[in-house]
């Protein structure tokens, strides 16, 4: 179906909404040394109005929290690199797709605040190359909006605010796959479009686009996501991406 197919269904204005999103990986490539680790986010989401356009969004980050059966290390840098995008503010069009970052520039100054923290005590290539990939990101708005877009950030939760009563098929890449294109097809469960299903499958095929399963569903309750879910698994690993709304 064509993108202006889609139909968008926002949430009530002025209204916070909590949320609990949730990636969990697990890579068991080692069968005797199966490594899982769960991120957890809870967000704050408002839908407000400013100067006559209602379609802004805010969304707060609260608290993250990080898990796994093994030990990880850095978990301290992991979670102030989430902390610099703790208060998001975006613009959707019609269809649910983020289309500008209002406070672009205040991310970009807070990033270089938390970033030379950072330097101080997290030495090494591999640190300083994750954070000169989040800095050149920064640089340019629609990097940072496919950032934010994708399923490890907030793409679930967008990709709820549109829905039809038929299927609709679309294209995005899957940054925890290596930027892998999936064409994926969302369509209703039933006839009362209260749950939509997904499913996908990689646009090419190669040794990297070991898909074994790619299956996802979202719930609504009074039209307003209720929770979703979406997992990938593949030869040796699974990722499983969920969002559960906590407040009434």
């Amino acid at each position: 179906m064509n993108y202006l197919d889609y139909h968008v269904v926002l949430p009530e204005l002025d209204k916070t909404n909590d949320f609990i999103f949730e990636t969990v990986t697990t890579d068991f490539s080692n069968p005797k040394k199966v490594k899982k680790v769960s991120y957890t986010r809870k967000i704050a989401i408002t839908r407000y109005k400013n100067n006559g356009n209602d379609m802004l969004l805010q969304l707060f980050l609260f608290e993250i929290e990080i898990r796994s059966n093994l030990s990880i290390e850095n978990i301290f840098f992991l979670k102030k690199i989430g902390s610099a995008f703790d208060e998001i503010e975006v613009e959707i069009n019609d269809y649910g797709k983020i289309i500008k970052i209002l406070n672009f520039e205040e991310l970009g100054k807070r990033w270089e605040i938390i970033r030379a923290k950072l330097a101080i005590d997290n030495v090494g290539l591999v640190a300083e190359s994750f954070m000169q990939n989040i800095t050149n990101s920064l640089k340019e708005e629609h990097k940072i909006i496919s950032l934010f877009s994708d399923y490890k950030m907030f793409g679930l939760y967008f990709s709820s605010l549109y829905r039809n009563s038929y299927a609709v098929e679309r294209k995005r890449k899957i940054i925890d796959c290596d930027g892998t294109l999936v064409a994926e097809r969302f369509y209703p469960k039933d006839e009362k479009l209260d749950a939509y299903l997904i499913e996908g499958i990689p646009v090419e095929n190669n040794e990297k686009n070991d898909f074994i399963k790619y299956e996802g569903r979202i719930e609504y309750r009074d039209d307003q996501i209720e929770l979703a879910t979406l997992e990938i698994e593949k030869e040796k690993s699974t990722i499983l991406y969920n969002i559960n709304k906590t407040s009434l």
